[in-house]
């Protein structure tokens, strides 16, 4: 079958490309419903990379936050209309593992395979009108939640991994830093799963921090913030910013604290070292997610409380019947200041 793909081919422009859909014995044709556009599309939709990492990328589709339905599936694990979510990390067959993999390592998992394909970054992603995929890296959505709030898993996924990464009691006092869609994502799955510990946001917009449902917050540079005993940091921000909230969390964390990061920074940045040797502070880099972190968080959405924080951060639904939609829903999100998404709804 044919299919309609919008593909970024240099920054800020799209061609469409006519594909030809084939679907393999272990995969589903599924129709794209709604995506949504992060942070790491905008990079490439800017050209915000260095020219020979883009060489490798254009041309490629962009987003790797999408649900849809099923259209085909030779497997019969799933049902034609039934509604899923698509996980963009796609590990290797078992006859084609990497020497060094890490796929069965609890702490790790495939979010770290050398050779897995992540949608939208080394391989095409979701901006297509439909997606032939391994029924493995499938989710179906239960038929009483509301489908286009599943558009956040990937992100509430994410957020799992950072949470499992290190080894937490539940009674922990931890701190976020960052006021952006995937710091209020980890701060409600906190309260959801951590429920024994306290919770603090903190973030350089009031007006963001003061919606995240966190026991304290604070605003960044707040000197307050020390009366605090943390004793685990996210650190959320990403960007050039990180930097100053890596040494903020280093200053304010206790001696034998554990830091995770999960903002991507483009550039170098600079990072207190002597004082996190001086305080002897474990360090943990978290990024994308499993398979079972996806399970979870289908799971996490039962929470009545968890859905309605996760509902306040869909802005607005964008139509996407042509490729000048698609244009101007990448510029909308640029321009977007605000705490949560414009949702992609496909009509192609």
């Amino acid at each position: 079958m044919l299919g309609k793909s919008f593909k970024i081919i240099e920054p800020k422009r799209f061609d469409l490309y006519i594909e030809d859909i084939h679907c393999k014995t272990d995969e589903a044709i599924i129709r794209i419903d709604y995506g949504a556009i992060c942070k790491a599309d905008l990079r490439y939709y800017l050209g915000a990379r260095d020219k020979r990492t883009l060489g490798f990328k254009y041309p490629m589709s962009l987003l790797h936050e999408a649900v849809g339905t099923i259209v085909l599936n030779k497997t019969n694990k799933y049902k034609t209309g039934d509604k899923v979510v698509l996980i963009p990390n796609i590990i290797p067959n078992e006859n084609d593992k990497c020497l060094n993999c890490v796929c069965e390592n609890p702490q790790l998992g495939e979010n770290y395979c050398p050779n897995a394909k992540f949608a939208s970054s080394n391989s095409d992603g979701f901006g297509r009108e439909y997606v032939n995929y391994p029924v493995t890296h499938l989710i179906k959505i239960p038929s009483n939640l509301e489908y286009r709030i599943a558009i956040f898993s990937e992100l509430i996924s994410v957020a799992i991994a950072a949470y499992r990464r290190i080894q937490l009691q539940g009674n922990e006092t931890i701190a976020i830093w960052g006021d952006g869609i995937l710091g209020y994502i980890l701060c409600c799955v906190l309260q959801v799963i951590h429920k024994e510990g306290k919770i603090i946001a903190v973030g350089k917009h009031e007006n963001k921090i003061k919606q995240f449902p966190a026991d304290k917050h604070y605003l960044t540079g707040n000197g307050s913030i020390k009366s605090e005993n943390i004793d685990v940091a996210y650190e959320c921000v990403g960007g050039d910013s990180s930097g100053n909230a890596i040494n903020e969390s280093v200053d304010n964390i206790k001696v034998g604290g554990k830091i995770v990061l999960t903002g991507v920074a483009e550039n170098y940045i600079g990072v207190n070292t002597r004082k996190i040797l001086e305080k002897g502070i474990a360090i943990y880099g978290v990024t994308r997610s499993s398979v079972a972190d996806f399970q979870k968080a289908i799971q996490l959405f039962r929470d009545e409380q968890f859905r309605l924080w996760i509902s306040r951060l869909i802005l607005d639904e964008i139509y996407i019947e042509n490729i000048g939609d698609y244009y101007n829903a990448f510029e909308m999100e640029l321009k977007n200041s605000k705490l949560g998404k414009y949702i992609l709804h496909f009509n192609l």
